[in-house]
């Protein structure tokens, strides 16, 4: 199931706890909301395996439950939660730990320039040449590039790209973001595969064309 939230949040939701590190692995998720209590299994177990994979142990976990004591607390933490939201709680309360988490735990993109299989970006003149050749690109082009090249094979969310652009200018909204990975396609392209779609989540940039 996917929800596409007022707040540019897109979830994707799983049912079972044998389900979770599968999902984990394939979408790469900003940030992980967990119960304890799951049918076929413990929260506390899927995130201990979460932690112990290679390809999830940087995902930021939330733990939303009713078990509220200080000692699950601190179990929760020593296996490795990065916050601890008691159930009955508020959605207002809810989005505020999210971003708190997200603000923590999100990697920044490089600063300086990137070089990937023949395409150059330097942030500092907001230039772009692919195989040595000036490439023109509008500036909200320029930023969403920057973001995704800056941390190639990483899956970034709709969510986390449409926010790290909207401080430039206008808004970036849901459906001018995907007309702007259209433009940049079409602009690269047969370098365009660089740009990959991670279905019903957001975009990757890959290290080879």
């Amino acid at each position: 199931m996917t929800l596409s939230l007022a707040q540019g949040y897109v979830m994707k939701a799983v049912h079972t706890a044998d389900s979770a590190l599968p999902m984990a692995i394939q979408y790469k998720p900003d940030l992980i909301l967990l119960d304890v209590r799951l049918p076929g299994g413990d929260g506390r177990v899927v995130l201990k395996t979460l932690k112990s994979n290679a390809s999830t142990r940087s995902i930021p976990v939330i733990f939303l439950t009713g078990m509220g004591s200080e000692g699950d607390k601190v179990v929760g933490f020593n296996l490795g939660a990065d916050d601890y939201v008691v159930k009955p709680f508020g959605a207002i309360e809810l989005l505020a730990r999210i971003q708190a988490v997200l603000r923590r735990c999100r990697p920044e993109p490089i600063v300086g320039s990137v070089d990937i299989a023949g395409l150059r970006l330097d942030p500092d003149n907001r230039s772009v040449t692919l195989r040595g050749k000036p490439l023109r690109l509008q500036p909200k082009e320029f930023e969403i590039l920057m973001l995704l090249a800056s941390q190639p094979g990483r899956s970034l969310s709709r969510s986390y790209l449409i926010e790290n652009t909207s401080s430039y200018g206008l808004p970036v909204f849901t459906r001018s973001l995907d007309t702007h990975i259209k433009n940049l396609r079409k602009k690269l392209g047969s370098f365009a595969r660089l740009i990959e779609t991670v279905p019903k989540f957001g975009y990757r940039f890959l290290l080879e064309p």
